[in-house]
């Protein structure tokens, strides 16, 4: 379990989650929004659980990068540059495009446009509409970004386990309190700010990173918790889909996913962040000026979706790529002149 090289099946699933997404988005949640031209429409229920995945997945990753580095500046850097370059660009595009085509009510204010820039808004419900309803997932990936940064700042990787374990019980309580509340606002605000609906995706795949790592019986064992965290909290059937991604993840860290390691898939997985960004609104504009058009039932998912990765193509390789290049060039040359700066203080001591 210990081979820790750079894991294409996990840029293969980010792909796969972002299309169940996309899928389902332009499927089964029109519907629900809008109402398809015709009822005989391709389905995708449960689509919308690729977000879970997500969060699983970055348990995992986040976890494998702050064992390479214990400096909290480093790290907030990293995930400023990995996240916002692309996010500006789907938040303007988006926010034009539903401007210009009106989109029964899905438009924002300048100033919520403007504030969806900082990605922010996600911690202000009701407060400030965001640019496009995917973006919610990114206030629940910016908090789990806030708690590692503080685990680094104060030193606790080694302590992560309890950590976790503490992380899934108060998450717990603040849930048993505000069902016997009946949602009273401060028990409301503990399950929103502390992700409590998903804690145990971020700390499940935490767990399975450490499994590849080290084989332990407490990882298996809190592993074990999440799930029936998860089977508390949810429906059924989207318990059994998400029990699915767990299994998923144990064939992954004993190396049984190879057959996910293709070049369609890890370019799915290249483009997920952007494409998860920028299909929504553009999808369903896309959708609803094909089916007032007349264009024949089968085309009007093809189109939105390739439209969608296209742009999202185009973000990755002309802006998220280059500036994350940027970046590392720029830290590159820091560290030379560091280095060299303390190679002459040295010689003249």
């Amino acid at each position: 379990m210990s081979n820790l090289g750079r894991l294409n099946e996990l840029d293969a699933l980010r792909g796969l989650a972002a299309l169940a997404v996309v899928l389902y988005h332009y499927t089964t949640r029109y519907e629900a929004l809008f109402g398809h031209a015709k009822t005989s429409y391709f389905g995708f229920n449960y689509g919308n659980l690729g977000v879970n995945l997500f969060f699983m997945i970055s348990g995992f990753v986040i976890f494998m990068t702050i064992t390479r580095t214990n400096n909290v500046t480093d790290f907030a850097k990293k995930r400023i540059i990995r996240l916002y370059p692309s996010y500006i660009v789907a938040v303007i595009i988006t926010f034009v495009a539903v401007k210009l085509y009106d989109l029964g009510g899905r438009g924002v204010t300048l100033f919520d446009g403007v504030f969806n820039l900082t990605m922010l808004q996600g911690f202000l419900p009701g407060v400030i509409d965001h640019v496009d309803g995917a973006y919610w997932s990114l206030k629940v990936e910016l908090t789990f970004y806030i708690i590692i940064g503080v685990i680094l700042f104060f030193g606790l990787k080694q302590r992560v386990y309890l950590l976790s374990i503490l992380w899934l019980i108060s998450t717990s309580i603040f849930q048993v309190l505000d069902a016997l509340t009946g949602g009273y606002i401060i028990t409301k605000a503990l399950v929103f700010y502390s992700i409590a609906d998903y804690a145990h995706l971020f700390i499940a795949g935490i767990m399975f990173y450490l499994l590849k790592t080290k084989n332990q019986l407490k990882y298996h064992l809190l592993i074990g918790l999440c799930l029936i965290y998860e089977f508390a909290l949810n429906d059924l059937k989207a318990s059994l889909f998400v029990t699915m991604f767990f299994g998923v993840f144990y064939l992954l860290i004993n190396s049984k996913l190879s057959l996910l390691n293709n070049k369609v898939l890890t370019f799915l997985g290249a483009i997920s962040y952007s494409l998860y960004l920028i299909h929504q609104n553009i999808g369903y504009i896309i959708i609803n000026f094909l089916e007032k058009n007349g264009m024949v039932q089968e085309f009007y998912l093809i189109i939105p979706v390739s439209v969608s990765i296209i742009l999202a193509t185009l973000i990755t390789y002309y802006i998220e790529k280059p500036a994350i290049r940027i970046f590392k060039n720029r830290m590159q040359k820091r560290k030379t002149l560091k280095l060299k700066k303390d190679g002459l203080s040295a010689k003249s001591s």
